[in-house]
């Protein structure tokens, strides 16, 4: 009797300590609610362990981008839509954030591309119209620009409003 009583026991503390395990989902959880806090590096270190725990984790790469892109580490937060575009080639948002990356880098025409890709996955994508506006005018595609600006407007955007009011008359 003795034995299967530590037998038992001992399978119950093994059980409670895998059950314990944190997932790279909690890691994620955790990273984003310290980033909303402001604490970019213990989020940092929670992104890095949810990609220990699940390498291939798209929404790790994702939000840690979004994080460096705030850090203003564009490099970083470059290298994670490069990764998370790799892994998901499907997900618009992703382009989009890469495409703001790239605008801040003053890469206009490799934004305008990205917004292009997401414009592609989701033809509705209002901010999308408009960043790639922007991006167009600082590559002096004028017409190209104030294209975009119209659809944006078209979807209600009173951003890309004052825009067109002021760049394309």
């Amino acid at each position: 009797m003795t034995n299967r009583y530590l037998i038992l026991c001992a399978c119950l503390l093994l059980s409670g300590n895998i059950s314990a395990q944190k997932t790279a989902d909690d890691f994620i959880r955790s990273a984003n609610m310290k980033d909303s806090l402001g604490d970019f590096s213990g989020a940092l270190a929670d992104f890095e362990q949810a990609l220990k725990a699940e390498p291939a984790n798209v929404d790790a790469y994702y939000y840690r981008g979004y994080v460096k892109f705030e850090m203003k580490d564009y490099q970083g937060a470059l290298d994670d839509y490069n990764q998370a575009a790799d892994i998901d080639s499907a997900d618009a948002e992703t382009y989009y954030q890469r495409g703001n990356v790239k605008f801040e880098m003053q890469d206009y025409l490799g934004a305008d591309d990205d917004y292009t890709l997401a414009i592609s996955l989701n033809p509705k994508f209002t901010e999308a119209y408009y960043n790639r506006a922007i991006a167009r005018f600082n590559q002096g595609k004028s017409d190209a620009a104030c294209k975009d600006l119209e659809i944006a407007v078209k979807d209600g955007d009173e951003s890309a409003k004052a825009a067109m009011d002021e760049l394309c008359r």
